[in-house]
């Protein structure tokens, strides 16, 4: 099932744009090699984020409006390779906005609607979970605000050192 979500947002000089996030196929995977991020920033570059080969991964792209701003992979089997995670978790991983498009709540408003998009790609997972570096706080604070939760719980085996752990239930169909 290829589904888009979309939400306007407003940019700070009163212009809006569309965020959607949508799966991006292996045959197109080299879209998002352009993606760079600032300096000392904790996601790779988009060029070396495609390698990743990892079995199940699943690559989606992050536009604002026509233009590509962002990507994600999505970890089905992300139970099995972090052991506090549970079976029935999605897996969240190299989220990056483009240094050029960072700044403008793109990211946070992606972050809102991955939810109901992740629900809608793996309708057998019931939570989203991602670590995210503690000396990372704007992810952080991107995470949070969007509605991810914290426990409190540390995952210290990252390898850019010890992670928040965090996560948001999946909304069900009925």
């Amino acid at each position: 099932m290829t589904l888009a979500y979309a939400i306007a947002l407003p940019y700070p000089e009163g212009m809006s744009a569309c965020v959607t996030i949508s799966p991006v196929p292996a045959s197109r995977l080299h879209e998002l090699s352009g993606l760079r991020q600032h300096p000392g920033q904790y996601a790779n570059d988009g060029a070396d984020m495609i390698l990743d080969d990892t079995p199940q991964l699943s690559f989606h792209a992050i536009h604002a409006d026509d233009i590509l701003v962002g990507m994600f992979k999505l970890d089905p089997l992300y139970a099995e390779r972090n052991r506090f995670a549970h079976p029935d978790d999605l897996g969240l991983r190299g989220v990056l906005i483009d240094l050029h498009h960072q700044g403008c709540g793109l990211g946070r408003q992606a972050m809102a609607l991955l939810p109901a998009y992740a629900a809608s790609q793996y309708p057998g997972k019931s939570r989203l979970i991602l670590t995210v570096n503690l000396l990372n706080p704007a992810a952080y604070a991107v995470y949070r605000n969007a509605g991810f939760h914290d426990d409190g719980e540390i995952y210290a085996g990252g390898s850019r050192g010890p992670q928040h752990i965090l996560w948001a239930d999946l909304p069900h169909s009925s």
